[in-house]
């Protein structure tokens, strides 16, 4: 949104500025990888500067990961301040990055605050969480859980790290674009079969069965980017609505493709899933703390920068994110950017067979008429929440999680049942 005086008024202009950048124009005068890094430096410290002015208390979320770390690191080049850093920690160690942001802290010289939740404390929460969604969803709890304690810090505003996953290439949804435009050049009808035969043989994870409908697929990178974030497949979300009927659509990607992969999964991840799932759950669940999140890597300059550079150069199948290491790995200690990559989640998958498997079962094996009128076959909500039980590996936790969510969020704001 453009908000601009004018001869006779103001004039208010919306613009997508991911799409308007991805129009497949490299950034004019920038054919160097190098000084593209260096651009890339100052605008992130520029964008990191801008996004500090405030006149009441602030502090950055810190998980330990590259694109916190970036933000802390930044922090301190461009601010005299000692920022106040939060980081959630868990009791299992697995899901713990509390060494690695206790590293950048320690470096950094922030003011750090970490935040302890345990498998018995996420219960009592779960009824305020929910209450606060103006929408259900399966992503935002761990939101709504670090900006609470982060408010009664006293901190009113927080800087976060989304968005660098979707602009540098963080997710698993990068790898299965190239993946696939590898596959691609076998013909279409060797790879269905091939799929078909994959998907007999599987007996494993949620991503060996991704991969083998993408192997089946057109081999586009729009597929890529739609499976890896589809819930539940085409086929589960039938049998789930089996008394309705339901058609699947995706929309066709304006910007001109030009044959990058990498540039067009951003694309999609920056309009899809961060817009109308990470970017919408950060604002719900931290506004109901009345707490305010700013996303430097969201800045328009930043955006518009990045995607107008070569996917090649965001990409290179070893390293992590390695124009943003570029740009500001001399900045981070070393054991930030070598470790292997760690959302920022609860341990729900084991969780959901602890402490929370009454709740969430109570809820999804409730009255099967209740369950129904929201179009859903119980019998089928069972199905996956008892495979899940048996080997979660094979459903993920997300799945029988989402269904909880929803019917959970229904009943408390008397949704149709």
């Amino acid at each position: 949104m453009i908000v601009e005086p004018g001869p006779t008024g103001i004039s208010i202009e919306r613009r997508s500025y991911a799409g308007e950048a991805f129009s497949g124009t490299p950034v004019p005068g920038l054919v160097d990888r190098h000084r593209a890094v260096q651009s890339l430096r100052e605008l992130l410290a520029e964008s990191v500067r801008l996004h500090l002015a405030s006149d009441v208390p602030l502090g950055v979320f810190l998980s330990g990961g590259i694109d916190s770390s970036a933000l802390v690191a930044l922090m301190s080049e461009v601010s005299a301040g000692r920022p106040k850093s939060f980081s959630v920690v868990f009791d299992e160690r697995e899901f713990s990055e509390s060494s690695h942001s206790r590293l950048v802290a320690t470096k950094f010289n922030t003011e750090h605050h970490e935040i302890r939740v345990s498998e018995g404390e996420l219960p009592g929460l779960l009824p305020e969480a929910l209450g606060a969604m103006d929408q259900p969803t399966m992503d935002g709890i761990n939101t709504y859980v670090i900006s609470k304690c982060v408010k009664e810090a006293g901190v009113t505003v927080a800087l976060s790290g989304l968005g660098g996953d979707e602009l540098f290439a963080g997710y698993p949804s990068f790898r299965r674009a190239k993946r696939l435009e590898a596959i691609s050049r076998v013909p279409r009808a060797v790879r269905k079969v091939v799929s078909a035969a994959g998907r007999v043989a599987i007996n494993g994870s949620v991503s060996k069965r991704k991969f083998w409908e993408m192997v089946g697929g057109d081999g586009s990178p729009e597929a890529a980017y739609r499976i890896s974030r589809q819930l539940f497949s085409s086929d589960e979300t039938r049998h789930l609505m089996k008394d309705m009927a339901v058609s699947f659509t995706m929309g066709v990607c304006k910007p001109s493709l030009n044959g990058d992969p990498i540039n067009v999964v951003s694309l999609r991840e920056l309009q899809g899933y961060m817009a109308n799932t990470l970017l919408r759950d950060t604002d719900c669940m931290s506004m109901a703390h009345a707490l305010e999140v700013r996303v430097p890597f969201l800045d328009t300059k930043v955006i518009s920068f990045v995607l107008g550079l070569p996917g090649v150069w965001k990409f290179d199948g070893e390293r992590s994110k390695p124009l943003l290491l570029d740009a500001v790995g001399d900045l981070l200690p070393e054991e930030i950017w070598r470790r292997p990559k760690m959302g920022f989640t609860f341990p729900f998958d084991r969780w959901m067979r602890g402490r929370l498997k009454a709740e969430i079962e109570g809820v999804l094996a409730g009255k099967p008429s209740n369950i129904a009128t929201l179009g859903l076959d119980p019998g089928e909500i069972i199905r996956v929440w008892r495979a899940f039980q048996r080997k979660s590996q094979s459903v993920g936790w997300t799945r029988p999680w989402a269904l909880y969510v929803l019917l959970r969020w229904c009943e408390l704001h008397r949704v149709v049942l």
